[in-house]
């Protein structure tokens, strides 16, 4: 018998597996002609990037807030709502990296084939059927609520910052606002050059991070909770300043003896830089991590910036400041929201999503990473509350809803310039809400962030409080 040389089984068996590839794809091609027809990168496509022919984006009330009309992208016909919703709706372009119109471009219009399959592969135009191709829209829901959009937008004011409120149990985003806005439907032409109008491309809530300030203090106590046994036992007294790691930390004001339910509530710097320094970078590392620092949030396609927390290089002192927002700690209103989402929900955060039907999608809430344990959580959550009650008032942060609060004033400058925030969520079982909001050189929490808080929980209220739990 001949025998067959290594060499020619081997030319053998690559022939075989060449014409095999060739049959499978195909077949493949075949099979799945329209998906390959009708594929974007499909250069005899009609385009699929503009927005002549996409489908409508819808609020969670049915309020058209763009469509096309005649070969033209129409948005709502109400400025103030077209304003107010411009960061998650986008224009015509696709300036707003975070937009629905710029990162689900694609999805709202769709090529549908008719025809056969060797269209566009480069045959001769007698042999294929373009004509058979057809552009459709596809329309897009969204969780946000363009009338408490608007109200949002009126809370900022002539700040520039971010306002952002979602469902703690659903997940669902029932606002998101950035200012500075623009009018989609009529965009500036100075948009590039007038000052009023710097960052308007930029979705505060997703894409900006900010010094958190007294806000970090909860990542602190939670900490402390954890790490200290006694810590709910231990008082300080506060003088107005004290030494960590040789230099001053300062308050505000003196507040007295405290102990950590107090020192949350006056937002005494002392206190919680102590802490930090005495827990020391790798456990505060940790804890902030946990909190969702040095990671971005990711949903509907659309990816949050960096929260920040690095003390690799910190001094005792700026790891003490570190521990109450300062040094060079970085945080986005929507992490900051989550964080208060995971403490209402005792310890782990119900993930926040802004689409709520696209091409026949379902949602169901997704669970993220605990923050916190449970105890503490609810401890944290007893705080917060109490910080609301015996501090900021509460007709003040809003009488409607029974809110859990912390402010933070986050320096930014040598010469006293500060960001002012707020953020928290609200015990009521039929309006589970959690939100951040910051205004950026508000300077003072109470008599900014508060108000602008109040603005928004009460609307939030009345469009949503009833006596049906999550009757949304």
């Amino acid at each position: 018998m001949r025998k067959i040389s290594s060499r020619s089984f081997m030319i053998f068996i690559m022939t075989v597996a060449f014409f095999a590839g060739i049959a499978y794809h195909t077949v493949n091609l075949i099979a799945h002609s329209s998906e390959w027809i009708t594929n974007p990168m499909n250069d005899e496509l009609p385009s699929v990037y503009g927005l002549a022919n996409a489908g409508k984006i819808i609020d969670r009330n049915g309020v058209i807030l763009a469509q096309s009309v005649d070969g033209k992208r129409i948005y709502n016909e109400n400025e103030d709502t077209r304003k107010a919703c411009v960061h998650v709706v986008g224009d015509d372009s696709v300036n707003i990296a975070t937009a629905i119109q710029t990162v689900h471009r694609t999805d709202l219009t769709e090529n549908k084939f008719t025809g056969n399959f060797i269209f566009g592969l480069g045959l001769p135009q007698l042999f294929k059927s373009g004509d058979s191709v057809v552009t459709v829209g596809n329309d897009i829901t969204l969780t946000i609520d363009s009338r408490l959009q608007r109200t949002a937008l009126e809370a900022l004011g002539s700040y520039s910052g971010a306002v952002f409120v979602y469902n703690y149990k659903t997940g669902e985003i029932l606002c998101m606002v950035s200012t500075p806005v623009y009018d989609p439907q009529n965009v500036p032409e100075d948009i590039n050059t007038d000052p009023a109008y710097d960052g308007a491309y930029l979705n505060r809530a997703l894409s900006a991070a900010y010094p958190p300030g007294s806000t970090f203090k909860l990542i602190t106590a939670n900490a402390a909770l954890n790490e200290i046994p006694d810590i709910e036992q231990s008082l300080y007294t506060c003088t107005g300043k004290d030494q960590v790691g040789g230099h001053d930390i300062v308050c505000f004001e003196p507040n007295g003896t405290v102990d950590i339910k107090e020192a949350l509530s006056q937002s005494c710097n002392v206190f919680f830089a102590k802490i930090a320094a005495a827990l020391g970078k790798d456990k505060m590392t940790a804890y902030a991590e946990r909190a969702g620092f040095n990671s971005s949030i990711k949903f509907d396609g659309i990816e949050s910036a960096e929260s920040v927390y690095n003390v690799s290089s910190a001094s005792e002192n700026e790891l003490g400041w570190s521990g109450v927002g300062q040094y060079t700690v970085l945080e986005t209103p929507v992490n900051m929201a989550v964080i208060s989402a995971a403490i209402a929900n005792g310890g782990a955060p119900v993930m926040p999503y802004l689409i709520s039907s696209m091409k026949g999608m379902t949602r169901e809430p997704a669970v993220g990473s605990a923050i916190m344990n449970k105890e503490t959580a609810d401890k944290i959550a007893d705080m917060m509350s109490y910080t609301v009650s015996s501090n900021y008032g509460r007709d003040y942060v809003c009488g409607a809803l029974d809110v859990c609060a912390k402010t933070g004033t986050a320096e930014v400058s040598d010469d006293g310039l500060s960001h002012a925030w707020i953020t928290g969520f609200s015990r009521d079982e039929d309006c589970p809400l959690a939100f951040s909001i910051i205004l950026e050189y508000g300077n003072s929490s109470y008599s900014v962030a508060i108000p602008a808080a109040n603005k928004v929980l009460t609307k939030a209220a009345e469009l949503y409080k009833t006596t049906s739990p999550y009757n949304f």
